[in-house]
């Protein structure tokens, strides 16, 4: 039996079928699903608070934000039900997050209601009704995603091309009179690529008959002013990631990159690294790069292949430090024969910006943080704050004022449901007056939680003002206190959000002018001011 006056949601979600059927002229989904829902609301005689629209797929329901933030809903309000076109809406996922769903309902004590069926999770019956239909779901969700990935393998063994986006040099065109998709040659595109792989492998007039590397081929492109698709300058990984497509050659890859799954800390983590081992099937789009040609760079690529010096951090601004002129993070350049320690510098081509000696950088943000600090603590001791005790208390009694009209409300609903028991109220009066009820009801419980949430949050604004001194002060020791470019990094990274680099003239070779650059210090810290 449903609660005519409780709080009920409604959850919207699209499935793979669901786009076929939009694809073929059936109408949008969502719509008809929630026009569905609300006529089963009207027929249960029920109000529908909040509907939530998931408009973007995944596995699982950490990628689904909608589904979240019912989670936390549940969770957090309790609602009487949940209204749904069909169980298998709400997961489709791994058993983990079924069983995190179910749970939610059963302790939330949250009703899920169907065309079909409602199911109550704190009905054993229910429960094991559910749980049954949600394992065939997934069974049912494993079936479709093999029959999808055995299609793309056969389509790959054909030569069909299964990707969304062509690449450099061909563009993406629909087979006539058959299902699938195949490439076709750009001309212009086709000559670039052309050039990119000669530069590579024997050189060009441009760079007086001399191979070149990917980095200096990105940066002879951008000279030329020929502009990548989808940027404003070449970038080295995007040339050799060109170097090494085998579509150029008319063949194609697949199962290049598998996705992984790992578990750390008890959470699951996905990578897709880079399998050598992967098949290689014909194509039937046109090559525009020649075997021999292809074979030579890939040769090259091989000899010139060096693994990653670093298995760790060894920068403690690594990933904080960007340049101001083109917002690219900058690197650390280690000590070598013609630098005598460790330089920051800016790997954009072109970028004005001038690179400087690291301890330098790393000593001005240091000073910048102690100064912040030695600023705080003055604000702290000269400001007068007033009596927030005062204002806490000043809250509480408007709360108060609050609660008591709540029971008032919860009252008047009550006597409204006499009146209809005793049939003073007819019907649609009884639905009248109690949706105003529950109306007014809701909206002073909004009233409540907010100046809750305003008492707990100055609450916590004092006490964080207390601690922050001393928890600022513990970074900056540990810091100087360790040798460790890892924990370094780890503690700047609890103050410090980024910091933007400025500088554009050179310092000479007597040291003048290395540290006239400026930093622009964005902190990463909670907001204390009352």
């Amino acid at each position: 039996m449903l609660d005519l006056s409780g709080t009920y949601y409604m959850y919207l979600r699209k499935s793979r079928e669901d786009r076929d059927a939009e694809a073929h002229g059936e109408g949008e989904t969502l719509a008809r699903h929630e026009n569905r829902l609300n006529e089963l609301a009207e027929q249960l005689g029920i109000t529908i608070s909040h509907v939530y629209r998931e408009v973007v797929s995944g596995e699982t329901i950490a990628a689904r934000p909608e589904m979240m933030q019912l989670i936390s809903d549940i969770e957090n309000n309790r609602p009487d039900g949940v209204l749904v076109i069909e169980l298998e809406r709400l997961a489709r996922g791994d058993t983990r997050d079924q069983g995190l769903i179910m749970e939610t309902f059963k302790y939330g004590n949250t009703k899920i209601i169907t065309p079909m069926k409602t199911y109550d999770p704190n009905d054993e019956f229910d429960e094991e009704y559910a749980e049954f239909g949600l394992f065939m779901s997934r069974r049912e969700y494993k079936v479709i995603n093999r029959r999808l990935q055995n299609g793309r393998r056969a389509s790959v063994k054909e030569g069909k091309w299964t990707g969304n986006v062509a690449p450099y040099g061909y563009e993406r065109m629909k087979l006539p009179h058959e299902k699938g998709f195949t490439l076709k040659p750009l001309p212009e595109e086709s000559k670039i690529v052309q050039y990119v792989f000669q530069l590579f492998t024997s050189g060009t007039p441009e760079s007086d008959n001399l191979p070149l590397g990917t980095t200096q081929i990105a940066h002879l492109l951008d000279d030329m002013k020929i502009p990548p698709r989808k940027s404003d300058h070449w970038e080295t990984s995007v040339i050799r990631g060109m170097l090494r497509n085998y579509a150029y050659i008319g063949k194609l890859e697949t199962g290049k990159r598998k996705q992984i799954k790992i578990i750390e800390n008890g959470t699951v983590k996905r990578s897709r690294p880079i399998n050598t081992d992967c098949e290689i099937f014909d194509a039937i789009h046109p090559p525009i790069i020649d075997d021999r040609v292809f074979s030579a760079a890939q040769k090259r690529l091989e000899a010139n292949f060096r693994p990653s010096a670093f298995l760790t951090i060894k920068s403690p601004l690594a990933g904080l430090l960007y340049c101001s002129e083109c917002n690219m993070s900058m690197y650390r350049r280690p000590a070598g024969s013609k630098n005598p320690t460790d330089t920051i510098l800016c790997k954009t081509h072109k970028c004005p910006t001038v690179g400087s000696f690291y301890y330098l950088v790393e000593e001005r943000l240091l000073q910048f943080l102690e100064r912040y600090l030695k600023d705080y603590k003055i604000k702290v001791q000269n400001e007068d704050s007033g009596d927030w005790t005062e204002v806490i208390d000043r809250k509480i009694a408007v709360l108060a004022g609050y609660q008591n009209e709540a029971s008032i409300l919860n009252k008047q609903l009550e006597t409204v449901y006499d009146y209809f028991e005793q049939q003073v109220y007819s019907l649609d009066l009884f639905r009248k007056r109690s949706k105003e009820l529950t109306k007014k009801i809701d909206e002073n419980d909004r009233l409540i939680e907010n100046i809750q949430s305003e008492i707990i949050e100055v609450r916590n604004r004092l006490e964080k003002k207390e601690e922050f001194i001393p928890y600022f002060e513990g970074i900056l020791r540990s810091y100087t206190e360790t040798e460790d470019p890892l924990r370094k990094n780890i503690l700047l990274k609890q103050v410090v959000d980024h910091v933007y680099y400025t500088k554009t003239k050179k310092g000479n070779r007597l040291g003048q002018g290395n540290d006239l650059f400026t930093l622009d210090v964005y902190l990463k810290l909670p907001n204390l001011d009352l």
